[in-house]
Formats: structure tokens, C-alpha cells, sequence
């Protein structure tokens, strides 16, 4: 990072990013691990978060490592999902998911067996 940051500018991206990801601040601290202090402080330009709480940040926001820096210098996030792209996908997975919810059979119970072994849940929640 060379030169000043424009913190503002920083903040306006959070807010609209996380607005786009229908977070709240306290949502977003929660998916961050990080203070909701910590988000309104980085949202209303004031601090910058170390580089690990800036880390998780990024990784809760859906961007990449570095993004909020490179939007501080005057750049684009690296790591933005295309909103089409998102909406796309958000349908497809909405129509598997109907298609298990009116499964009451295997096809269910593999599912649910895969997800739970994704999120490293083995006996559910």
C-alpha cells in the first residue's frame, strides 16, 4: 500500500456491498469475526483494521484478499461475483433444493448427508 487511502471511498463499497449481500453491520461482524465496532468504524472511515481483521472482512464480504486496499487506492474490487452471475446461481440452487424438498426418499438423505459432511457437521446441527 503506497500513499494515503481514501477511507471514505473504502467505506461507501463496504456499505454498498454489504447492503447488496442483505447483511446488516452486525451480521456482517458475525460472519467476519470481528466487533460491530469494528464494522461501523471501517463503514464511517474511521480506523483501519489490521491486515487479519481486514482478511476476514474481505472473506465475509465475498471479495479477495487485498480488495479493500486496492478500492482505498482508487481501484475495483478483484473478487465481486458478478450480480447476474450470483442471481443465476441462487436459482439453480433454489431448484435443487425444491426438487429434495418434495423428495422424501434417498435423494434427500444423500443430500443432506453431503451438506452436512461439507460444513464438517456430521451428526447435524
Amino acid at each position: 500500500m503506497a500513499g494515503e487511502l481514501d477511507r471514505e471511498r473504502v467505506a461507501k463499497y463496504v456499505v454498498a456491498r454489504r447492503g447488496s449481500l442483505g447483511l446488516t453491520q452486525e451480521r456482517l461482524a458475525e460472519q467476519a469475526g470481528v466487533t460491530v465496532k469494528t464494522i461501523y468504524n471501517l463503514e464511517s472511515g474511521g480506523r483501519w483494521p489490521q491486515a487479519r481483521t481486514r482478511a476476514a472482512v474481505e472473506a465475509a464480504l465475498r471479495w479477495r484478499p487485498g480488495d479493500l486496499a486496492r478500492i482505498g487506492e482508487g481501484g475495483e474490487p478483484a473478487g465481486a461475483v458478478p450480480l447476474g452471475e450470483a442471481l443465476r446461481e441462487l436459482e439453480e440452487l433454489d431448484s435443487y433444493f425444491a426438487d429434495l424438498r418434495a423428495d422424501e426418499g434417498e435423494k434427500r438423505r444423500m443430500a443432506l448427508a453431503f451438506l452436512r459432511a461439507l460444513y464438517g457437521e456430521p451428526d447435524g446441527r
